[in-house]
C-alpha cells in the first residue's frame, strides 16, 4: 500500500469520524474514563512509594531496626506499654550496649514512644512523645533525618525540655507554640527549646521529642525501649550484620520475642503491599477500559452497517480486502488514541489534584512525577484497545460481497 493510497484512506476515515460527531465523542469518552482511572492510580501509588523510598534513602538504606514483639501495644493496651511484660521480651539499654560491641556496627540508638496528653493554654491534645538519650540526641536526629529549624538540640540539655514538630508548633493548637513556650506533658511542665523542619505529614510533624530520663519520670517507665536503630560501617553487608545482631540478642532474649529488619526489607514490604493494591485497583479500573473497547467495537460495527454502500463502491473500483480492513481498523485506533490522550491528561490532572489536596491536608510527602514511560504506556494501551476493538467489525466489512453491498444503493 503506497503513501498516496494511505493518505486517501485516512482522509476517508477522518471524514467519517467528523460526520458522526456525537457517536465519536461518546466512543472517545468511554475510553477516556478507563485510561484516566488507570493513569491516576499508577501515578498516585508510584508517588507514595517514591516518597517512602526517599525517606529511607535520606535516613540510610542500610540501617537496621529492632523492635520487641509487643511494639505498638502492651499489657494495658497503651501504645508502647511493656512494664508488665517479662524482661526477656523488653528491649533495654543493655541490648544497645551489646550491639555496640559488634565490630561492624557504627552507631546504635534506642528510643521509646508513648502517646501522651499535651496541654497548651488549657487546650488538651494527644500526640506521640518520642524519648531519646540526651547524650545521643544529635546522632538520633541525624539517623532519623530530622533537622532543627529553630532553637537548639536536646544534646546534653538538662531538665524538662522538648523539641516539637512544625505542625505541633503551628496548627495542632489554637495558640502557636514558640521557642521558650511552656507546655504540659501529663501535667508536667516542659520548656520548648527547638522546632523541627517540616517532614511532610501531619502525624510526624505533630510529634514531640523529650529526653529519655524525663520521659521515664512522667510515664513511670524504666529503661525499656520500643525501637533500636543501628547504622553499620561502610563495606559491610547489611544482611550479614543483621544475622549477627539476631544471634547476639538470642543470648539474652527468648526466641521470637524481637524483630530485626533492615530498611531494604521494609522498603520491599511496602513495595509489595502497594503493588498488590495497585493491581487490585487497576483491575477494577480495567473494567472501564473493557467497556470502552466494547463501545468502540459497537461504534465500528454500526459504522460498517451504515457504510455498506460505501464499501460496495470501494470494492467495485478495485479496493482490496486489506484496504477495507485498513479503513475500519484505523478508525477504531484513531478513536482509541484520542480517548487515550485525553484520558492521560485527565489522569495526570486527577493525580495532581490528589497531590494538591494531600499538601493542603499537610501531607507534603506525596510527589506525583510524570515519567515518559507513562505516556508511552498510554499510547501503546490505546493502540491495543483500538486494534482489538476494530478487527472484528473490519473483517465483517472486508468480507462483504460487492454486489450485495451495491444492491443497497437506491
Amino acid at each position: 500500500m503506497n503513501s498516496e493510497k494511505i493518505k486517501y484512506l485516512l482522509n476517508l476515515v477522518l471524514k467519517n469520524i467528523k460526520k458522526r460527531k456525537l457517536r465519536s465523542i461518546l466512543t472517545i469518552l468511554s475510553v477516556t474514563i478507563g485510561i484516566a482511572s488507570i493513569i491516576a492510580l499508577i501515578l498516585i501509588s508510584e508517588g507514595l512509594f517514591n516518597s517512602v523510598k526517599k525517606q529511607f534513602m535520606d535516613m540510610g538504606i542500610n540501617n537496621i531496626y529492632i523492635t520487641p514483639v509487643n511494639f505498638g501495644g502492651g499489657a494495658n493496651g497503651e501504645f508502647g506499654a511493656s512494664s508488665r511484660l517479662s524482661d526477656d521480651i523488653k528491649l533495654t539499654e543493655r541490648d544497645v550496649k551489646d550491639i555496640e560491641r559488634l565490630a561492624e556496627v557504627n552507631k546504635v540508638f534506642g528510643i521509646s514512644y508513648k502517646i501522651g496528653k499535651i496541654t497548651v493554654s488549657n487546650q488538651d491534645e494527644y500526640a506521640f512523645v518520642i524519648m531519646a538519650d540526651r547524650k545521643k540526641a544529635d546522632g538520633i536526629f541525624e539517623t532519623m533525618n530530622l533537622e532543627i529549624e529553630k532553637g537548639t538540640s536536646l544534646q546534653g540539655k538538662s531538665g524538662h525540655v522538648a523539641i516539637i514538630g512544625s505542625y505541633f508548633a503551628d496548627g495542632l493548637f489554637e495558640k502557636e507554640v514558640k521557642i521558650g513556650s511552656k507546655i504540659k506533658i501529663k501535667e508536667v511542665d516542659f520548656k520548648i527549646i527547638g522546632i523541627l523542619e517540616t517532614i511532610g505529614n501531619t502525624q510526624d510533624d505533630s510529634q514531640i521529642y523529650i529526653p529519655q530520663d524525663a520521659g521515664n519520670e512522667i510515664f513511670g517507665t524504666s529503661d525499656e525501649l520500643q525501637q533500636i536503630m543501628v547504622t553499620i560501617k561502610d563495606g559491610y553487608d547489611v544482611d550479614e550484620v543483621k544475622e549477627k545482631i539476631e544471634k547476639k540478642l538470642e543470648k539474652t532474649h527468648q526466641e521470637n520475642t524481637f524483630t530485626v529488619i533492615t530498611a531494604k526489607q521494609i522498603l520491599s514490604l511496602i513495595r509489595n503491599i502497594l503493588n498488590s493494591l495497585q493491581i487490585l485497583l487497576i483491575t477494577i479500573a480495567a473494567i472501564s477500559v473493557i467497556v470502552g473497547s466494547v463501545g468502540i467495537m459497537n461504534s465500528i460495527y454500526t459504522s460498517v452497517i451504515e457504510r455498506t454502500k460505501e464499501v460496495g463502491i470501494l470494492k467495485s473500483i478495485g479496493a482490496k480486502i486489506s484496504d477495507i480492513l485498513f479503513i475500519f481498523v484505523s478508525e477504531s485506533i484513531i478513536l482509541s488514541i484520542i480517548g487515550g490522550v485525553i484520558g492521560l491528561v485527565f489522569g495526570i490532572g486527577l493525580a495532581k489534584a490528589v497531590e494538591w489536596y494531600a499538601s493542603y491536608r499537610n501531607f507534603d510527602m506525596l510527589q506525583i512525577i510524570i515519567n515518559p514511560e507513562i505516556i508511552i504506556i498510554t499510547l501503546i494501551l490505546s493502540i491495543i484497545i483500538g486494534l482489538i476493538a476494530g478487527v472484528l467489525p473490519a473483517r465483517k466489512a472486508a468480507k462483504m460481497n460487492a454486489v450485495d453491498a451495491l444492491k443497497n444503493i437506491n
